[in-house]
């Protein structure tokens, strides 16, 4: 059986490196997006929800490597921008996970998902 496995992952923009849970692969899109809205979570609660997320941007990239949100530290748009990403890779010799969940999940998040699911269809 072939398939793809995606992954979450989120850029910070003021350390400049990338977060992740290391070898968490998923087997669908919905699981990845929603893995991803928990990093988003913890990177907010370290910059003390000061990263303004712009949810009427455009989702940028490849099926292989998709910016699905990209936000900014106070809002400085001149600031290197926070990004959750979702990466598209083979299965081979991975296995799916379970994701970590969200506590809250806003209406413009949802949106997010709904496009992502859309999208990589």
């Amino acid at each position: 059986m072939t398939g793809i496995l995606y992954q979450a992952k989120i850029g910070d923009g003021f350390k400049k490196k990338g977060l992740n849970r290391r070898d968490t692969f998923f087997s669908t899109p919905k699981d990845a997006v929603s893995e991803a809205f928990q990093l988003k979570e913890r990177i907010d609660k370290k910059y003390k929800n000061k990263i303004v997320w712009d949810y009427d941007g455009e989702m940028k990239g490849s099926l292989k490597k998709m910016k699905i949100l990209k936000g900014f530290l106070n809002g400085d748009l001149e600031s290197e921008p926070f990004y959750l990403q979702i990466v598209s890779v083979g299965e081979e010799g991975k296995s799916a996970v379970s994701p970590n969940q969200p506590k809250k999940v806003t209406a413009k998040d949802k949106k997010v998902l709904n496009k992502v699911i859309e999208f990589l269809k």
